[in-house]
């Protein structure tokens, strides 16, 4: 890693843009504009030859749109969700409302409001009410979803499918329960207006999964931990792609029912529920093409299935070979769909599609970059400097597990423009504190002061907004996510008034004062173990912290890494005036860095002073080092 100035003029780091937009932008819009060509092509292909019918290619293209619905939170969150298909059925019921003629609707619906009861409006104009309703609904359920997590989730959204599904029955009057509503206009859906929809659910989603919500629900969904450590409180972004999804899924159904003209509890119940998880799992639940090709695949694979069954059906109780009389066949279409999932997850467990977006494969980005060329940042990555007062201070800190002391009576001090170690053998209690005074743990008793106010019972993502920035013992970065997305997402915490251009600007100086401007586009899991340590402090310092908590940042670093680190920590005391609490088992780097070393053991702090006088202490030397050091000068 060579030096680079943290408060260099942003000439040295400029670039020409042929257009301002943002990476995540770019591959946004250019995603939506090859999935509609594809899919307009795979619709011509199969109309053109007499390979599917018109309901058929319709119900393809709204299989599209609802698996956008449920690939976009699924994806996004990672909670896999049973509840979507509820959506589905609100707007389709609400949909219908609108568009069944008067005269039926007065038979089917006697209870109904006499202004619904009236109405005959065209769909277009009914699917504003079918997608309002969706999203109202999924609003207030998502208040729920929005706490849970894993399988609490999981359970929680396959009670409210039960919830739904019971309700569309009993609640008679507005949905003729088990009857079902008929008389739902086909002949209202066209192709243009289905066209329509289908542009308007790509870009709705994918500018959702592009927001600041969309990219911190996917760094809370790669590691929560890391991103409450830097700012990021995931319920609200789970929230906001739960009623955005909503709204999409109830586009979806409205839009169905007027291609079966059937509107019944049956169809939004279990099965369409199970053909759902097949698209996003088929075609990948990660990216947004992923649940686009799953959809597809799922669509025409069904009808071929379906066909099968019914020829092989033609043969039940006949006469085969040596006198083996032909069973009834059924459960095809199940079967044969379980075995697709199998076969998926165990070669490609990522799904046909993978977790990258079609706009984000090598050869796509190659064109994106030749058109708009590549976006460098023009805004100086330290543009910012610690107050000379900051102060980070514990007093009497006690942390316990019942009877178990892991941490007792610590003292610590560490000011602005300081490099302050923290060192003791394993076990000592060192990650046990900064994960105390990071918020992580609460202190069982003694109290943490950050700028002279009490932090004691501060939150992980209350103390990353206000000042501490910290990396972890094992690595943890957003893996799936690029190299840029995980700075991206502390730079959105720390700089919350930045447009998106400026935001990915100042994330790419970041990477530049680190040296990983050749990864950016990387997915960060792909990276060296010496750059993911690196990108965790570039996503650190991105926050502009006014103290660096660093848990052994060069464990597995090689000398020359080691020293290149070394040399960057003394460069940002310089230039930003952070201070810097560093535990760290590699005792020449920490006698060399520091100003002033604490050494606990077995929980208890056992010395504190300059490196000179940590190194003649014989309680020290006793418990810890063994044997007086070189001097490293």
């Amino acid at each position: 890693m060579s030096q680079v100035d943290l408060n260099m003029a942003s000439s040295e780091i400029a670039a020409t843009h042929k257009a301002r937009l943002d990476t995540r932008g770019r591959q946004s819009f250019w995603s939506v504009v090859i999935i509609a060509s594809a899919l307009s092509a795979v619709l011509l292909f199969f109309a053109g030859f007499g390979l599917a019918n018109e309901s058929l290619l319709k119900l393809a293209t709204i299989n599209v749109i609802a698996g956008l619905g449920v690939g976009l939170f699924c994806g996004g969150t990672g909670i896999l969700s049973l509840a979507h298909i509820s959506f589905f059925g609100i707007g389709a019921y609400v949909a219908s409302w609108f568009t069944i003629p008067p005269a039926i609707k007065g038979f089917l619906l006697p209870s109904m409001p006499f202004a619904i009861q009236q109405a005959d409006w065209p769909l277009w104009l009914a699917l504003v009410p079918a997608v309002a309703a969706a999203a109202l609904v999924g609003l207030l359920t998502g208040m729920v979803m929005r706490r849970l997590r894993d399988t609490a989730a999981v359970i929680a959204s396959f009670g409210f499918l039960i919830i739904s599904y019971l309700l569309f029955i009993g609640l008679k009057p507005l949905t003729n329960g088990k009857q079902s509503l008929y008389s739902i206009p086909r002949d209202a859906l066209g192709w243009p207006l289905i066209l329509v929809a289908l542009v308007v659910a790509l870009i709705v989603a994918y500018a959702a999964k592009a927001s600041i919500a969309g990219r911190n629900a996917e760094a809370s969904r790669e590691d929560e931990q890391a991103a409450r450590s830097i700012g990021i409180v995931s319920d609200n972004s789970i929230l906001f792609l739960w009623v955005v999804s909503a709204a999409i899924m109830g586009l979806a159904g409205a839009l169905f029912v007027h291609v079966v003209g059937v509107a019944a509890p049956s169809a939004f119940y279990l099965d369409k529920t199970f053909a759902l998880i097949v698209m996003v799992i088929i075609g990948g639940y990660r990216s947004l093409t992923g649940a686009v090709v799953g959809a597809v695949i799922v669509t025409f694979a069904e009808e071929v299935f379906k066909k099968t069954e019914e020829f092989l059906g033609g043969f039940a109780g006949q006469e085969l070979i040596g006198g083996i009389i032909m069973p009834q066949v059924f459960g095809l279409t199940a079967l044969a769909f379980s075995v697709m999932i199998l076969l998926v997850l165990y070669y490609r467990p990522d799904g046909i599609a993978g977790y990258k977006e079609v706009a984000t494969l090598p050869w796509v980005q190659r064109r994106l970059d030749g058109w708009f060329g590549t976006a460098n940042s023009n805004i100086a990555p330290a543009h910012y400097r610690v107050s000379e007062t900051a102060r980070l201070k514990t007093v009497d800190l006690h942390k316990s597990y019942g009877g178990f002391v892991a941490m007792s009576g610590t003292n610590l001090e560490v000011k602005a423009g300081q490099i302050v170690g923290l060192i003791g053998p394993n076990g000592a209690g060192k990650s046990t504190f900064i994960n105390v005074i990071t918020g992580n743990l609460f202190a069982t008793s003694g109290s943490i002061s950050l700028n002279d106010q009490d932090a004691t019972l501060w939150s992980a993502n209350k103390l990353a907004k206000s000042g501490m920035g910290r990396t972890f013992q094992n690595i943890r970065v957003f893996g799936s996510l690029t190299v840029l997305e995980n700075v991206l997402t502390a730079v959105n915490v720390a700089r919350p008034e930045l447009g998106s251009v400026a935001a990915e600007d100042k994330a790419r100086a970041w990477l530049h004062a680190l040296n990983l401007d050749a990864v950016v586009q990387t997915s960060a899991e792909a990276l060296a173990y010496g750059d993911q340590r690196r990108l965790e402090i570039a996503r650190a310092l991105a926050l502009e912290p006014d103290f660096l908590l660093l848990d052994e940042p060069v464990a597995g670093m090689n000398h020359q890494e080691t020293e290149a680190l070394t040399a960057l920590l003394r460069q940002v005391v310089a230039d930003i005036g952070c201070g810097i609490l560093l535990v760290e088992h590699d005792l020449p780097m920490v006698m060399a860095l520091c100003d002033h070393i604490y050494v606990v053991n077995k929980g208890e702090q056992i010395a504190d002073g300059t490196p000179a006088e940590i190194r003649a202490n014989p309680v020290v030397i006793e418990a810890y080092i063994g044997q007086e050091l070189d001097d490293p000068h």
